[in-house]
């Protein structure tokens, strides 16, 4: 009998995707949202540099800094540990939507509100 691989899966929860902190986004911050989530794990923060993100969004290195600030802005995610380029260390991140270190989600992203 084949043996079934456990496939991986990124939900995504509606009442955020609804959010205008989501729907504010832009496209390279959704889908760098959505590459940072194939890192997630609940006992440590991401490791994601401007380097990967430029390469895996598929965008100049300029934007793909733009994109952290706005999720970062937006709420989605928070900086826990700072990186340094020279010893080629990734900024660490974690996501506020999801557990962290058996904490519940921090949702800042329900708070934000548009500048006018």
């Amino acid at each position: 009998m084949a043996k079934i691989k456990k496939r991986q899966y990124i939900a995504q929860d509606v009442d955020m995707i609804r959010s205008t902190a989501y729907e504010t986004l832009s496209g390279n911050a959704v889908k760098l949202l959505v590459l940072m989530q194939t890192h997630w794990r609940m006992y440590e923060p991401i490791a994601y540099s401007v380097s990967e993100a430029q390469k895996r969004v598929g965008c100049c290195r300029g934007k793909a800094h733009e994109a952290f600030k706005e999720l970062e802005a937006h709420g989605f995610i928070k900086l826990m540990l700072e990186g340094h380029f020279s010893k080629q260390l990734a900024r660490k991140w974690r996501l506020t939507f999801r557990e962290y270190h058996d904490q519940k989600p921090t949702d800042e992203w329900r708070n934000w509100k548009p500048e006018n």
